[in-house]
């Protein structure tokens, strides 16, 4: 809170923490779309889970 409090840029602590809240998202659809274009070009693994 003192950044705000001193009016101070913090982007990789806003950014960290809009990531946690965006991993309680059940399955965005944007990490899916990530993990098939690492799994393209990459050639990583794409795990399939049952729900």
């Amino acid at each position: 809170m003192e950044s705000i409090d001193l009016n101070v840029s913090i982007p990789v602590i806003t950014l960290s923490l809009q990531r946690r809240f965006r991993s309680r998202d059940p399955e965005p659809f944007s990490d899916k779309l990530l993990s098939a274009l690492r799994g393209q070009f990459g050639g990583h693994v794409v795990k399939k889970t049952d729900l």
